[in-house]
């Protein structure tokens, strides 16, 4: 069983591997093996991508995603 600090530095190893991530824009938490990942990317497609990459880790005993993508959709104020 891995410890919380070695979980959470395999997320983050796995997380900054993601092009389209950037790592310090996501809060990676370990509790008990339990794993919160809260934060914010640019796209639906990369929290995908994190919650993928994220399943992959081996020695979670649960995960929860709280990232949320920016809408771009909310940036259209064309004049």
């Amino acid at each position: 069983m891995k410890t919380d600090a070695e979980l959470k530095a395999d997320l983050m190893e796995r997380l900054d591997a993601i092009p389209a991530v950037n790592a310090s824009e996501i809060e990676v938490m370990v509790d008990n093996g339990v794993v919160t990942l809260s934060g914010q990317v640019d796209t639906h497609q990369t929290r995908f991508q994190v919650e993928r990459t994220a399943r992959r880790v081996p020695g979670m005993r649960g995960l929860e995603i709280k990232v949320k993508p920016t809408q771009p959709t909310s940036k259209k104020h064309h004049h």
